[in-house]
């Protein structure tokens, strides 16, 4: 017996045993009859009416443990055992008035023949008791066995519930790991982005003519079709030195003032200011 069937088993046990205690005090109210069959015959209707009232209570007892007992029945069988148990106990109330009505006619001529009947009727009483007991004994096995693949079914489906959120749990943390991973590869090549744009506006500067008397001066080499040779009065010789100023096209000229032109050819300002002029036209 597994554990999950363990309270229902009790249940049914605990049914059972209230049909038999049914049955127990039917056969002492016999036995107590039988005793009193040498007794006046006044007593006769009041007994059969505290039996009767005995089987009352039995047949209202076995239908409340079939009503107990419904919810694990097919839907078909409870209308059918109710069935059966009016039945049976029909048989045994007719049973029981038959037993009366030959006992108020036998009593008083033999008492033996009344023993014999109750005999009959507690026989008969145990009979139709074990032929209940025994159909009901298929219906609680049968319950039990649903209610046992009931829950085997819930608990494979717990465990298949667990698995999922199992795996969608490490597909959560892998999927956390790929985007903190991500989100740190990203951050890097930001970081060197930002180092290059760095790198870059640094050479940029130093590639930037800077004018001024103390500020020191690149040389750097110009496209031809931009050079200064078509600029009357600059020579080769003011040509370098020029570039050497970091002056060494037309667009350099251009940007560069008058004195530090001037300062880097060694010549004046005037001349520097010709220069300049060239160049723009």
């Amino acid at each position: 017996m597994s554990q999950s069937d363990s309270p229902i088993r009790a249940m049914f046990d605990a049914q059972r045993a209230a049909v038999k205690q049914s049955q127990q005090l039917l056969k002492q109210g016999m036995a107590t009859q039988r005793n009193a069959d040498t007794m006046a015959l006044t007593g006769l209707k009041g007994q059969e009416s505290l039996q009767r009232q005995q089987l009352e209570l039995a047949q209202a007892a076995t239908h409340g443990y079939l009503s107990a007992t419904a919810a694990f029945l097919p839907s078909d069988d409870a209308p059918e055992a109710h069935r059966n148990v009016d039945e049976t106990f029909g048989q045994l109330k007719q049973t029981h008035a038959e037993f009366y009505d030959a006992l108020e006619r036998e009593l008083e001529r033999d008492v033996d023949s009344a023993t014999e009947l109750s005999e009959e009727f507690v026989d008969a009483l145990d009979e139709q008791t074990d032929q209940f007991l025994e159909m009901t004994q298929s219906v609680e096995d049968q319950t039990i066995q649903n209610v046992d693949e009931l829950s085997g079914q819930l608990r494979d489906q717990l465990e298949r519930t667990q698995e999922l959120q199992d795996q969608l749990e490490d597909q959560l943390e892998r999927q956390t790991g790929d985007v903190e991973e991500l989100l740190e590869r990203q951050s890097e090549q930001i970081e060197q982005f930002r180092q290059q744009l760095e790198e870059q506006d640094e050479d940029g500067a130093r590639q930037i003519p800077v004018q001024g008397k103390d500020e020191p001066h690149t040389k750097i080499e110009t496209d031809p079709e931009h050079t200064l040779e078509d600029i009357d009065g600059i020579d080769a010789d003011v040509r370098e030195q020029l570039s050497d100023a970091g002056i060494a096209t037309v667009d350099d000229l251009t940007r560069a003032g008058p004195d530090a032109v001037a300062e880097a050819a060694d010549v004046s300002e005037d001349r520097a200011e010709e220069w300049i002029g060239q160049a723009e036209a």
